[in-house]
This record gives structure tokens, sequence and C-alpha cells, in this order.
């Protein structure tokens, strides 16, 4: 099996949705993943709540 249908199965108990979707969220992951540069900062902020407690959970 290849990493995007382990995410999907991993995925599909807690989420419930269509395939394609589900496809969509495991290729967009696997793609973050890939090209490592991600700013945790603006992630921080789409988690809402305390930035920068999130911040630092991330880092």
């Amino acid at each position: 099996m290849n990493q995007i249908t382990l995410l999907r199965q991993t995925l599909q108990p807690h989420l419930q949705w269509h395939g394609t979707h589900l496809s969509f969220v495991a290729l967009f992951l696997i793609a973050l993943f890939r090209v490592k540069t991600v700013n945790l900062t603006e992630l921080a902020i789409g988690f809402r709540g305390k930035t920068e407690a999130r911040y630092k959970c991330l880092q």
C-alpha cells in the first residue's frame, strides 16, 4: 500500500467523507509533508485560539 491509501484509510473513520474528498485531503497532506516549507505562523492562526501556544505546539 502506498502512503496516500494508508492515510485515506486512517482518515475515513474520523471524517466519513466521499472517496474523492478523502483522496484530495490525503494528497494535500502528503504534498505538505514533501514540500517541507510550511509557514507555521499561518497554520497557528488557522487553528484559532492562542496563536503563540499553537505555534509552539506546531514547532
